[in-house]
């Protein structure tokens, strides 16, 4: 039997699509991006339009890893439902102010390379959204439950909770 990387047996067969919703900016995206064995192009430009620093309209490619990962925890959920995105590409500027601000985030974040999303799903729990993100073991996974959403990236696999109690970051077990 031939050997297959584990994200193309993870991932279902012929067109993927993907349902993002930034309530920062009241847009969406509902639509393939994968067609015929390759990116749509003008899908991912929507999507990078979508995930953009909206503080500063800056926009940056998003990493396909990235729209893989989620359309994975999508089809894990079995969902139709959008993921709601709070947070996609960063720029450094913003970064700094979310820092400045008082808020937990990490100095060099996946955000600022486009490669981590801050996400939730309407009717799904936190705990059942973190479940799948960590059983697919693609990356970090960061869950935030008193503001209510998961941090997930396609850097380094970790694990952590975003809780003041508990906010140094745990290797997955």
């Amino acid at each position: 039997m031939a050997a297959f990387h584990h994200s193309v047996l993870a991932a279902p067969r012929g067109d993927r699509r993907l349902a993002l919703y930034n309530p920062h900016t009241d847009e969406g995206f509902n639509d393939i991006y994968w067609c015929d064995g390759s990116y749509v192009d003008e899908s991912l430009k929507r999507i990078d339009w979508l995930m953009r620093d909206f503080h500063r309209d800056a926009v940056a490619p998003i990493d396909p890893e990235l729209i893989e990962l989620l359309q994975r925890i999508g089809y894990r959920l079995d969902t139709s439902k959008p993921f709601c995105l709070l947070s996609g590409y960063r720029t450094a500027a913003t970064n700094r102010l979310l820092r400045c601000e008082g808020l937990s985030v990490a100095v060099h974040s996946e955000h600022l390379k486009g490669k981590a999303a801050d996400i939730s799903v309407d009717g799904v729990s936190l705990a059942h959204l973190r479940r799948a993100a960590i059983s697919l073991r693609a990356g970090g996974v960061g869950s935030y439950p008193r503001d209510h959403f998961l941090h997930v990236d396609v850097g380094p696999v970790r694990v952590w909770s975003g809780e003041p109690a508990l906010h140094h970051r745990r290797s997955p077990a």
